[in-house]
């Protein structure tokens, strides 16, 4: 019976999104029973469904080089959304204050030659802010209208960038 569930959530799951013309999909999914995941290939489109166990959250994380592994339950897929391969992800930038109040502070130590661009993401993947500046060793970013929560910042310069995760506090 549970067998027969999980096939119907997952092909419930697929079909609702069938609709969608992105080549790749990620389907998310909770049971309470087992977790998986299948590629699965419907009218020429790729779709990755995932199922986890009913973790409510995460109870280790770990990092391996670039891999951060989250174990518990299934995060958004949120770098896949900011990550772009083309661009070096070595930037030496330095930020501070994180956690911050009112604004962040960037000192790049190397030259900059192009402008600065800044985006800042929600946990969801969300674009919120985007800015660029004029090639400063020093930029000021004003964020004091942000909710407090954690955020993802992507600075971006010299044709290199970095990402990193700030923290918005009282």
């Amino acid at each position: 019976m549970r067998m027969i569930f999980k096939l119907f959530l997952c092909f419930f799951l697929v079909q609702s999104y069938a609709q969608n013309t992105s080549s790749n999909l990620l389907v998310r999914s909770t049971v309470g029973v087992s977790g998986s995941s299948r590629n699965v290939k419907i009218q020429n489109r790729n779709y990755i469904v995932q199922q986890s166990i009913g973790q409510s959250s995460v109870i280790g994380t770990f990092a391996i080089g670039d891999l951060s592994v989250r174990q518990g339950f299934i995060q958004p897929n949120v770098f896949a959304k900011i990550k772009d391969e083309k661009i070096l992800m070595n930037l030496d930038v330095v930020i501070y204050p994180n956690p911050f109040l009112k604004s962040i502070s960037l000192l790049f130590n190397e030259e900059v030659k192009d402008k600065v661009a800044v985006e800042i993401y929600d946990m969801l993947g969300r674009l919120i802010f985007s800015n660029s500046y004029p090639p400063s060793q020093d930029v000021n970013v004003i964020l004091d209208d942000f909710a407090v929560a954690n955020y993802i910042l992507k600075i971006q310069a010299n044709n290199k960038r970095i990402v990193k995760k700030i923290l918005k506090k009282q």
